[in-house]
């Protein structure tokens, strides 16, 4: 028995960073000397998707999401206002009970990135080819989340996403 679980426990280990989970609370908060790579992978598709609300339609943005796009309702990071849609930036303002599930969060800035483009750095790129593009080059480049939110906000802005 004990070896079974010893099997079932490394199969389920991917060495890699951290995975996301269902349990609420369970990866949510960075520390000042860890961040993982989904907290850094989210923070690009979160400014990602604010500048595609900006930079085109947001009807569109949303129609292009396809069904998952709710989960981005239920979380507050998109909101519907009187002008339209808009992306909230500030996390403590999302919905706390939606966030804790980040895995289903993150399916749903998932299809954000896969069904729309980045069209103001240039020719337009898939957003997931975007995000891909960042992590590729800065995943374990910082130490804070602070250094990140930094990387990004450059990036997302068409900068090389280096901090100077």
């Amino acid at each position: 028995m004990t070896t079974l679980s010893c099997l079932i426990l490394s199969a389920c280990t991917s060495g890699g960073p951290e995975e996301p989970s269902d349990t609420p609370g369970a990866e949510e908060s960075p520390s000042p000397t860890y961040v993982s790579y989904f907290w850094v992978e989210r923070e690009v598709r979160v400014r990602a998707l604010d500048r595609m609300m900006t930079e085109g339609d947001p009807q569109e943005v949303v129609d292009n999401t396809g069904d998952l796009v709710e989960r981005l309702f239920a979380t507050g990071i998109i909101q519907e206002g009187e002008n339209g849609y808009r992306v909230e930036l500030d996390k403590d303002e999302w919905t706390p009970e939606a966030v804790t599930f980040v895995n289903r969060l993150d399916s749903g800035l998932a299809a954000a990135m896969k069904g729309n483009e980045v069209t103001w750095c240039g020719d337009p790129l898939p957003g997931d080819e975007f995000v891909r593009g960042y992590t590729d080059e800065f995943w374990e480049a910082y130490d804070t989340a602070e250094e990140y939110e930094e990387s990004v906000a450059n990036y997302v802005d068409c900068g090389t996403g280096e901090l100077n």
